[in-house]
């Protein structure tokens, strides 16, 4: 199974890479103004925020943002860098790289000299269209035009044209066409095998079976919740006893004061990371700040096991307090070990043994020396 694991990576990277892609397409769209405009510098490169901008020659770069852009019948003589909603480049010349970014991409009847590099939801490099190199990331993704090698990545991928060298894929399904003509190898990471139309031609194809995202099994989510559940109960039977005041404290305080003990602890866990920032900043608050973050991985550490004992210890407050212990870890652990609901528990726990945390300390804080601490009771039967 390490074989499966190790091809899986490349799709997690693509899906992450994807999702930089659109996150600096709503920035571009964002940041630039609404107003149309467009400007040519002194080297000929033009930078244009207009819909449909369709410039008959530009000496040297383009750089487009906006909702569409229908490109046809230009010469561009160096690079395009274009963000949008949609993208057309027809029948144009490149004399250097493309670099899109877009929900839909069409590329077609272009000659471009340099490398085709493009990221959207559907992607199509369409026939009589050629690229030195193309690199594309899409949830659907077609290479119909020619090219000398191409790296390809997305949900479905489609080959349809020729490759005069290797060809990376990573994605769930490819589809060979019969227009397909490869001369190099063919790498693919993919979760079915390739469909390959009559008529395709490839030098070689290598194929590494990856698996679905979601690999985890009955067994495997049984035996995750079992584990959280028992090392939780070893855990909070060891806070029982060591610091039986403690848990008992925090019951008493859930019980009969519990709004500010959720509050301090959601301010608190707001706090943590700019107070750690501001210690960094400050050369004095090094040593600060790593004592910060050691306090705030100890409470991550055992939050669970204490919010289960303290809940527990709530609840059946005349009960015997180490099977209380027991009773909540094991009900803690088995609630974090949960898929998709148990890192939220785990941050409600954290909330819940840092808020208690701050509430002791601010009341410790307010008494005089020889006025004796007040522990919150535990309800009564």
């Amino acid at each position: 199974m390490a074989f499966n694991q190790t091809a899986a990576a490349p799709s997690h990277k693509m899906r992450r890479c994807l999702l930089m892609a659109f996150t600096l397409i709503a920035l571009a769209l964002i940041a630039l103004p609404t107003a149309s405009f467009a400007g040519t510098d002194t080297a000929g490169n033009i930078l244009a925020t207009d819909n449909d901008v369709d410039p008959s020659g530009v000496e040297g770069d383009l750089y487009w943002t906006g909702q569409a852009l229908n490109l046809d019948d230009a010469s561009i003589g160096r690079d395009i860098i274009a963000a949008g909603d949609t993208l057309s480049i027809r029948d144009c010349t490149v004399g250097g790289a493309v670099r899109l970014a877009a929900r839909t991409i069409d590329i077609a009847q272009t000659t471009v000299d340099g490398s085709i590099t493009v990221a959207g939801q559907h992607v199509v490099l369409n026939a009589d269209s050629t690229a030195n190199c193309f690199y594309a990331i899409g949830e659907t993704v077609a290479l119909r035009g020619s090219t000398k090698s191409a790296a390809l990545a997305g949900d479905t991928v489609t080959i349809d044209g020729t490759v005069d060298g290797d060809v990376e894929v990573w994605a769930d399904k490819l589809i060979l066409g019969k227009n397909a003509h490869i001369t190099g190898t063919v790498n693919a990471h993919v979760s079915e095998d390739p469909e390959r139309a009559a008529g395709a031609e490839v030098g070689a194809l290598k194929i590494d079976r990856t698996e679905n995202e979601d690999t985890s099994t009955v067994n495997d989510v049984i035996g995750g919740t079992v584990a959280a559940a028992l090392s939780t109960c070893f855990v909070a039977l060891l806070l029982e006893l060591v610091f039986p005041r403690a848990t008992a404290s925090a019951a008493g305080m859930l019980h009969q004061r519990p709004t500010p003990l959720w509050v301090s602890g959601l301010l608190g866990t707001i706090a943590i990371v700019p107070a750690v920032l501001l210690l960094i900043i400050s050369i004095a608050g090094l040593s600060l700040a790593g004592a910060l973050m050691c306090g705030v991985i100890g409470i991550a550490l055992v939050s669970n096991a204490f919010a289960g004992c303290a809940i527990a210890r709530m609840v059946r407050h005349s009960q015997n307090r180490y099977a209380m212990a027991a009773v909540g870890g094991i009900a803690a652990g088995a609630l974090t070990g949960l898929p998709l609901v148990g890192g939220f528990i785990s941050g409600v726990a954290f909330v819940f043994m840092l808020g208690y945390i701050i509430q002791i300390i601010w009341r410790n804080a307010r008494l005089k020396p020889q006025q004796p601490t007040n522990t919150p009771g535990l309800p009564t039967a």
